[in-house]
């Protein structure tokens, strides 16, 4: 009798500890996003997340449109190879394995707003599958509005003529790269030794750098750049330059770290060098002012194509102040440029300020 119940019992907890065993093989599953995942259609996007998963054999990724169709994606892999897109991607889950990372999908411009659905099933053989859904919030892009132009302009200066002037410590020269513009200073580029402005449209980079070291205080043009160097070409950090002058040291950092010494007044105003077409053409902008509404929307001086900005509050017919939308201000980024549209969706590859190495 007693052998009969120490095997009954015995019996019992086996069956317990199947039970228990078949509880803890089920799957889960928990998205994580790591990047945005709400943004406009302006310019592209990829979206990343994490899965955290147990139990699973493998994870089917798809998307899905806010009509509620399936959409085609391709992710970071797939356009590094040039891969067409494809209804879904599969990641198998290694034994052991709780966590996929870096599950990414491309958000092409222009596509539809509204709610789109990225779809992710955990599933193994002989187990119930789990689905776990990430939202990705698609806007279209809001008006543009440029309420500040009138306080950039007033830290603008030699905007409205080609005759040269001083700098002042906390105001920008200005510096036109292009011969045919009205407001191009020759003897920014122009010495005894050395003429620069047959080639002046192809040093933008030149400019913005004079631009940032007059807002230090700092005369420096374009052409005594090449005296000081002995040579009309220079480095394109400009260091050598920094090097000769003793006292200004070029910073690198993502955008908003530099911004955040800008407007504390311990740097100058933030150059952001990018390209564009398809990586044929580039240029460089100093990045002067920041939209209080709208933390995206930069005021930026460009030394080369102006604009007309009359329609807007303080516009003038011919601008050199154009607004440049910036949603993740680093390389390899995207920026948006609504008014001049050949600079749209230009990708950043730079991104530093000066500051001086003498004043506290």
């Amino acid at each position: 009798m007693k052998r009969w119940i120490a095997g009954w019992v015995l019996a019992f907890a086996w069956m317990l500890c199947l039970a228990g065993a078949g509880a803890e093989g089920e799957i889960s599953l928990r998205l994580i996003p790591t990047s945005e995942i709400r943004f406009t259609n302006a310019i592209p996007h990829y979206v990343y997340f994490d899965a955290e998963v147990e139990n699973a054999e493998r994870i089917t990724v798809k998307l899905f449109k806010p009509s509620g169709g399936q959409a085609k994606f391709r992710n970071r892999e797939r356009v590094d190879r040039k891969k067409d897109a494809a209804r879904q991607t599969i990641y198998k889950i290694q034994k052991g394995q709780t966590k996929q990372e870096d599950i990414n999908i491309l958000f092409r411009s222009e596509i539809d707003t509204g709610t789109w659905k990225i779809e992710v099933t955990a599933s193994a053989n002989k187990k119930k599958s789990v689905t776990q859904v990430l939202e990705i919030e698609v806007d279209a892009p809001a008006p543009l509005e440029l309420g500040q132009l009138g306080e950039v302009h007033a830290i603008l200066q030699g905007e409205d003529s080609d005759e040269p002037i001083g700098v002042q410590d906390g105001k920008i020269r200005f510096v036109a790269q292009n011969p045919k513009d009205p407001t191009f200073c020759d003897s920014y580029w122009l010495s005894k030794k050395y003429d620069l402005r047959s080639s002046a449209n192809q040093k933008c980079s030149r400019a913005v750098f004079s631009m940032a070291l007059s807002y230090l205080g700092i005369d420096m043009t374009p052409v005594r750049m090449s005296e000081i160097l002995w040579g009309e070409d220079i480095f394109y950090t400009f260091d050598p330059v920094c090097e000769k002058l003793g006292n200004v040291e070029r910073v690198i950092g993502d955008l908003d770290e530099l911004w955040a010494d800008y407007e504390a007044g311990n740097a100058s105003p933030v150059l952001v060098h990018f390209r564009y077409d398809g990586g044929v053409g580039m240029h460089a902008l100093l990045l002067v002012s920041r939209d209080r509404l709208n933390p995206d929307l930069y005021y930026c001086v460009t030394s080369s194509s102006p604009v007309n900005t009359s329609a807007f509050p303080d516009g003038r017919e011919l601008e050199h102040v154009i607004p440049i939308l910036i949603e993740d201000g680093r390389i390899g980024q995207r920026i948006q440029s609504p008014m001049l549209k050949i600079y749209n969706k230009g990708q950043i590859d730079e991104i530093w300020q000066w500051r001086r190495t003498d004043q506290p």
